[in-house]
């Protein structure tokens, strides 16, 4: 059975906070759409870091727990998945999972602990991303492997590729507000671009990246994932400019087999903790 642990909580003066609330109605949808978009992208990735039997993972902001479990099927039978999350109740139990609850931006990964670390879509949404890489470069053993992926969110308008004139007007309006409020929570619309680097900074080596992308037509998980936000976001983007009309526009545009989009592009970086 998974265990579940507590870490250090989050001090008052912590700046930034994580935009989506995993306490939301929507956020099961919402986790589980993420996980419909992405999970094939990030196990091949994983796979070709060649994660087996007794490695020691860390994957960190666990979602929906779709990555711990299937991390959790590579290391078995003696290895262990440990999953960090402040709000972990969408991730199934595992008796090679052990979940713990804690604020990833203070809670001590340890040193020289991992074969691998993971992570997916949690440092753009963080401030303290630079320090917080620091620290997960650290949590490696000698030879590890660190392993983050994140959308870049600056091309907004290259998204929609076919839909009505209201549709894209509403789409625009839409993720211009959404990825407004993200960044006013702390988070970076070009972290992603600089993610290689800040790796090489860190003193990782061997770092490699790639861009991967889809194309999802209306009442796909690409698409619905919008529709998804916007409910989730519904009072911040009304308060943020976007009108109700806008939203159930961009919501009907999401569900109709004639929209074309692209997903955000998603920017995978691998680098290792030098031997020592």
């Amino acid at each position: 059975m998974t265990t579940t642990t507590t870490g250090t909580g989050t001090p008052a003066s912590s700046p930034g906070h994580y935009t989506f609330d995993n306490a939301n109605p929507d956020a099961e949808q919402q986790v589980r759409l993420l996980a419909e978009i992405l999970d094939g992208h990030t196990t091949d990735v994983l796979a070709r870091e060649g994660v087996e039997s007794g490695w020691t993972c860390l994957d960190l902001g666990a979602g929906a727990g779709t990555i711990a479990t299937w991390l959790a099927g590579q290391v078995s039978p003696s290895g262990l998945v440990v999953a960090v999350d402040q709000d972990p109740r969408h991730i199934r139990t595992h008796q090679l999972i052990d979940v713990r609850i804690a604020d990833i931006t203070v809670v001590d990964l340890g040193t020289d602990v991992y074969d691998l670390v993971h992570a997916r879509l949690l440092f753009m949404h963080l401030p303290q991303r630079e320090d917080l890489l620091r620290r997960a470069a650290a949590a490696l053993k000698p030879g590890g492997v660190l392993v983050v992926s994140d959308w870049d969110c600056r091309r907004l308008d290259e998204m929609l590729l076919r839909s009505t004139t209201d549709v894209a007007e509403a789409f625009l309006a839409f993720q211009t507000a959404l990825v407004g409020l993200a960044v006013d929570n702390g988070a970076s619309a070009d972290w992603a671009n600089r993610l290689p680097l800040a790796m090489l900074d860190t003193g990782l080596v061997d770092v490699t990246a790639k861009v991967h992308n889809e194309l999802w037509r209306g009442g796909e998980a690409g698409c619905l994932l919008h529709a998804c936000n916007s409910r989730q976001m519904e009072a911040a983007l009304l308060s943020r400019g976007v009108t109700a009309e806008q939203l159930a526009v961009l919501r009907e545009g999401m569900a109709d087999p004639a929209t074309v989009a692209w997903s955000y592009p998603m920017v995978t970086a691998i680098g290792r903790r030098p031997e020592q």
